[in-house]
């Protein structure tokens, strides 16, 4: 047992959330009492977690919940028929099913799915089917990547219950789990304790009795048909007042005060019957009962079990009603009442048969002692140690044209090179801290799966990631003597980067003098951007999470707004022609890389009177005027992030894009970079990045083959020569599990015809630049990268004296 406990607190120690979400339904008062047990039991297992309510219905809308409320009263009271034809309809029929799951399911997912981000739960446990449906429609978007269980808190399970997309389906009993599985063959089915609270559990019969005035030598029936006193109450009071002179029943109204003044009227002419409305002495009065009678059997009959008390399930309401009574009656915890006269026979039989009601007592003190407190700690335990299940997840519009335009020749994918100083132990970083850093990816399990003429193409996710096969060693030392990683980073980041990926893959470099280590990283471009690779990064060496996907998306902007940046993309016209452009006819690529000093590049451009942003593409153009003279002007595409604190660690492409004719022909430096800013504030000014990201997404509503062809036709080097990108990382020093980054560089992917992209990304004390061009223009890709160095030295001496770092 020690063995035991100790294992449960380790495991408690590594999957221990901070934040749980309950989600549940004011619909009577069973789906909440199941959620107060298990917040309960969460509560004794994590003491310091924090736990949020939602309710269903009223994330549904406004007025969704009394509504909902009414019809349910209205079908179970009136027309059960009605609810009857619904009911069966679901068992007959598995498209109705299914349609209708996946209607409720879009209405709450869309309503939860804000929700669900601003708590960043870390667990989810919901005890009502509506709510649950909202959760799959969440799953199957790949917003939900904590483990997400569902508890049915009626005895018999209905497909309305059941989601295969839902790590735990939690029944009630054996008996429950083939109904469970034959509502939804692929779903994740196991047979959990009933979460009640603590205080129903087996108790002295004739102690509660005392304490609420009851006589020792009667039989006692409590009728409870939940809060709302569903059917007809009063007939059963009738019946059992009938069937016997030594029954005395209890009725408990809940909160129906109509039927709590029918009972007492019936009370005022027998005095044997005991009329309690609203009452928190229920568990009491299970425990001092002889037979719980009730027609719904959800909660009410869970407690009752849960305190070893048999049950009279009299006239079951329809449809779930009466499939919880078949269901208890087959697991020897009830006799089913199914007409008038049944329950005074059946409460006759037990008085003249004792055995049978110590028979139907003993079954339900044996599933009480199977389903106590510790064993729904077990099940909460059990859900956390999931893998969670995620479905194929359809790619968005903006993510998909890096798939559409994607070749063998010009694979789409970003990365990054990383510098890595020992750590302060003098160890060097290994290929466990890599594994560790990449957890922080997104979609770190997800591949693509490309899809077809009218597929679209999806991540489909591993339920389980080897690391082993995306975290790569590479030992360049020569001779068993360490190199310089100077020498190497160029010629390790050509071989690995010229190969395409599908998903997330990293290589560590060794071999390097003094314990350094390059971390190599490269992901398909659908899977994210810059920005979020770096916000990953970041967030993981300063030990937060970021989080999860909110599934919002970049504004569209307001009509005006976009019109006019519309108008400006439209007005762009095609890029005029530099001899930079040219077909690609391989995968290999080069890397030139540049590092700039950002506290004066900081100082330089303050002094200019622009901004550090500004000041880099200035540069840009200046070294592709001084490594390509004669051209005038070159048109770079410049993504822009539209990211906002919702979506600040989301997957995806959050960005628009602005095409900027850099005037590269003759002219002064200074003037050179006035120029440039004057073109990019028109740009920016203009609303270009909304509109360039509006009109990615609406041709993403085309079917996938033509959308395959419109991406394409506008990405391509008709429209721009070069991709350059600027990424705003941390000012201050940052160390990677421990070990401080000394240099890092960004790396972009080409597009078709388009044969140069330069990456920049301030990092602490420098700004690394990546120029990647196709391999038959390294030479021009490397006289780019001196030409730029050359560039900004000779700009900080004219402006400010000659930098330090050039100073020796």
């Amino acid at each position: 047992m020690a063995a035991a406990t100790n294992k449960h607190e380790e495991v408690d120690q590594i999957r221990r959330p901070r934040r749980v979400l309950i989600i549940s339904a004011d619909m009577g008062e069973g789906h909440n009492a199941t959620g107060r047990a298990l917040e309960a039991v969460a509560r004794q297992l994590w003491p310091d977690i924090t736990v949020k309510w939602l309710d269903a219905l009223d994330v549904m809308g406004p007025g969704v919940g009394p509504v909902f409320r009414r019809i349910y009263i209205t079908n179970v009271q009136h027309t059960p028929w009605l609810y009857e034809f619904f009911y069966d309809s679901l068992w007959r029929h598995r498209w109705f099913a299914n349609a209708s799951k996946r209607f409720v399911g879009a209405w709450c997912g869309r309503r939860l799915r804000r929700k669900v981000a601003d708590f960043a739960p870390d667990l989810i446990l919901c005890t009502y089917p509506l709510g649950t449906a909202g959760l799959r429609w969440l799953r199957e978007r790949g917003r939900l990547p904590m483990p997400v269980g569902a508890w049915v808190s009626d005895f018999a399970p209905h497909p309305f219950w059941v989601y295969a997309d839902i790590d735990l389906n939690v029944v009630m009993h054996e008996v429950a789990a083939p109904l469970a599985r034959r509502a939804v063959p692929d779903a994740n089915v196991v047979v959990g304790a009933a979460p009640v609270r603590a205080d129903f559990r087996p108790g002295d019969r004739r102690q509660a009795r005392t304490a609420l005035d009851l006589p020792q030598d009667a039989f006692v029936p409590v009728v409870s048909c939940g809060s709302l006193g569903f059917g007809d109450v009063e007939a059963a009071a009738r019946e059992l007042l009938t069937a016997d002179p030594r029954v005395h029943p209890v009725v408990v109204c809940g909160r129906n005060d109509g039927l709590k003044r029918k009972i007492d009227r019936l009370a005022e002419r027998h005095p044997r019957l005991r009329v309690l409305g609203w009452t928190d002495r229920i568990a009491e009065l299970k425990v001092a009962s002889d037979v719980v009678v009730t027609n719904a059997g959800g909660a009410t009959g869970l407690e009752a079990i849960a305190c070893g008390r048999a049950l009279l399930m009299n006239r079951p309401i329809a449809a779930h009603g009466r499939a919880n009574a078949q269901l208890m009656a087959d697991a020897g915890f009830a006799m089913v009442c199914r007409k008038p006269g049944e329950l005074a026979a059946a409460v006759r039989l037990l008085l003249a048969e004792p055995d049978r009601l110590a028979a139907m007592e003993e079954a339900a003190l044996k599933h009480a002692e199977s389903g106590s407190l510790s064993a729904v700690a077990d099940d909460l335990r059990l859900l956390m140690a999931c893998p969670s299940v995620r479905p194929d997840e359809r790619l968005d519009p903006q993510d998909a044209m890096f798939l559409h335009v994607d070749t063998p020749d010009v694979p789409q994918q970003l990365g990054t090179a990383v510098v890595l100083e020992p750590k302060p132990d003098g160890t060097p970083f290994t290929a466990a801290d890599a594994a560790d850093l990449l957890a922080a990816a997104p979609r770190l399990a997800a591949r693509l799966r490309p899809g077809g003429a009218w597929r679209r193409p999806r991540w489909t996710y591993a339920q389980k990631v080897d690391l082993s096969t995306i975290v790569t060693e590479l030992d360049v030392s020569r001779a068993g003597r360490p190199v310089d990683p100077e020498l190497v980073l160029e010629s390790v980041m050509d071989r690995f980067f010229s190969a395409g990926t599908d998903g997330c893959q990293a290589q560590l470099v060794g071999g390097l003098t003094d314990n350094q280590r390059i971390l190599l990283i490269k992901m398909h471009h659908a899977l994210t951007d810059g920005v979020a690779v770096v916000n990953a990064l970041v967030a993981r060496a300063r030990g937060r999470t970021l989080p999860p996907d909110s599934g919002e998306r970049a504004p569209v902007g307001r009509p005006g707004q976009l019109a006019r940046g519309l108008w400006k993309l439209a007005r762009t016209g095609t890029a005029p022609k530099t001899g930079w452009e040219g077909p690609i006819r391989s995968a290999d690529r080069h890397h030139s890389l540049v590092e700039l000093p950002s506290k004066q590049v900081r100082q330089v451009a303050k002094s200019l009177g622009v901004t550090s942003a500004e000041l880099l593409t200035g540069l840009l153009a200046e070294g592709l005027h001084r490594a390509s003279p004669g051209v005038d002007r070159v048109r770079v595409m410049v993504p822009v992030s539209l990211r906002t604190t919702r979506t600040f660690g989301s997957p995806g492409n959050h960005t628009g894009a602005v095409r900027i004719d850099l005037p590269t022909g003759r002219m002064p430096m200074v003037r050179r970079i006035m120029a440039t800013r004057a073109a990019v504030r028109a740009q920016m000014e203009s609303s270009a990045p909304l509109a360039a990201h509006f009109v990615v997404r609406l041709i993403g509503l085309a079917p996938p083959w033509l959308h395959r062809w419109l991406a394409r036709g506008v990405y391509r080097s008709a429209w721009f020569t070069l991709v350059a990108s600027i990424i705003p990382g941390p000012r201050a020093p940052v160390r990677l599990r421990g070990a401080l980054v000394r240099g890092i560089y960004p790396v972009l992917a080409l597009a078709p015809g388009v044969r140069l992209s330069v990456g920049m990304l301030t990092w602490s004390g420098n700004v690394g630049w990546c120029v990647t061009s196709a391999s038959d223009i390294a030479d021009r890709g490397d006289r780019l990268g001196a030409a730029v160095t050359a560039a900004f030295a000779e700009l900080a001496a004219e402006v400010s004296g000659p930098p330090a770092w050039m100073v020796r």
